[in-house]
């Protein structure tokens, strides 16, 4: 594997995370204006459980899939839960690769970009 494959990997992987983050934070509720936070909510035909943790929230689907995103930045990346995506999701398996140490890998990885 190539850095450029890497490169466009890693891309891949950040643009279908973020889209997932977007879809899951706009089918949940405002925090700051809604009291009732629901434990689930169904996105894209399939169910997600939502375990809140403001400013953040971590979401599992039923075939374990992982989205961890902050509710007011969908776009903000953090470097281990995209590698639990990555690992979770299928399809990334050269990031995956490419993080044998984990986190660090991550991290290196996103500022290599």
């Amino acid at each position: 594997m190539t850095p450029e494959t890497t490169g466009r990997d890693l891309d891949r992987l950040i643009a279908e995370f973020r889209a997932r983050a977007h879809a899951l934070v706009a089918a949940l509720p405002d925090p700051d204006v809604d009291d009732d936070i629901p434990g689930e909510v169904e996105v894209g035909g399939q169910r997600w459980w939502v375990h809140w943790h403001d400013p953040h929230f971590c979401c599992e689907n039923d075939d374990g899939v992982v989205v961890e995103a902050h509710i007011y930045d969908p776009d903000l990346l953090d470097p281990w839960f995209l590698l639990q995506y990555a690992k979770t999701a299928g399809g990334h398996d050269a990031v995956v690769a490419a993080c044998l140490g984990g986190f660090s890998d991550m991290v290196a990885l996103l500022r290599g970009r």
